[in-house]
């Protein structure tokens, strides 16, 4: 029983990453109906800013993290507007393809600028050490960063259902159009949708230094597992997203105790195949 619960542990920590990168995916599909391929390459940057954080001021991630979230913001927000903005007024597939021309530029640039070898925090963090709990051993380095995932998460969720703002993003998301004739800004969504995006993946970035190596090709898994994560969540439903997420995280970690770790991502294919199967549009999709 300890081992199936040390299995649970470690899966829902892993999950979590998982969740904020799928959450940041649904976000921009659900309100401006176009695919982020970039969101790898936002958690990449948010990584970057946590690692250079800790090794030239002696920041611990968690305190790092609103900074890595502020400068991914104010990134999404130029983007948004030197690039995708444009790029939506173009044929539907200029706007497909659009953030994956996005994500190779990210990439590359990171490795003309940091460099392509792996890098780790290079200062000790104040979190460190386990808690034993007898049936449980929880790895601190690994709690933290699940703890800010769910402050994140939760934070995402209340801005959307209980502000202004919130609130005319998802009406923007329901129909462009009628938002725009009772008075909202629907390019000012948009850009508050992409920017959020990016703030909540340079957050999980900012969470996963803590016990994942960086290097700027880092984001690729993240990006795909995401992107899986949306499918079975259902496109454009955010709480279907960080529940797909944690599922997933879930899934790998048992199938790799249990079965083989060679063959670990089988048993997450399998749970999104299951789910499809019986719920095409995804677990929340309508």
């Amino acid at each position: 029983m300890s081992v199936f619960l040390q299995g649970l542990y470690e899966g829902i920590i892993n999950g979590s990453i998982l969740a904020l990168i799928a959450m940041g995916i649904a976000l921009v599909w659900g309100v401006m109906n176009i695919l982020s391929f970039s969101q790898g390459e936002f958690l990449m940057l948010g990584m970057f800013v946590s690692y250079y954080a800790n090794r030239l001021l002696g920041l611990d991630p968690i305190v790092a993290m609103p900074l890595s979230a502020l400068v991914l913001f104010v990134l999404g927000i130029i983007i948004y507007k030197l690039i995708i903005a444009r790029a939506l007024r173009g044929p539907i597939l200029s706007q497909r393809l659009i953030t994956f021309a996005l994500s190779m530029v990210l990439v590359y640039s990171a490795q003309l600028f940091f460099g392509a070898e792996y890098k780790t925090l290079s200062n000790p963090v104040k979190f460190s050490g386990t808690i034993d709990l007898g049936f449980l051993t929880i790895a601190k380095q690994k709690l933290v960063p699940f703890l800010l995932a769910l402050i994140v998460a939760g934070l995402l969720f209340w801005f959307l259902r209980y502000t202004r703002m919130g609130k005319a993003i998802q009406a923007t998301s329901m129909d462009r159009y009628a938002a725009g004739l009772v008075g909202i800004n629907p390019d000012r969504a948009y850009t508050i949708s992409f920017a959020l995006a990016s703030a909540v993946a340079g957050a999980a970035g900012c969470a996963l230094t803590y016990y994942y190596y960086l290097y700027p090709n880092v984001g690729a898994t993240f990006q795909l597992w995401g992107f899986i994560a949306v499918a079975m969540g259902g496109f454009g439903s955010i709480t279907g997203a960080f529940l797909s997420g944690l599922l997933m995280g879930i899934a790998d970690t048992l199938t790799g105790l249990y079965v083989n770790t060679a063959i670990k991502y089988i048993g997450v294919c399998v749970v999104f195949l299951v789910t499809v199967s019986f719920r095409p549009k995804g677990i929340f999709g309508k």
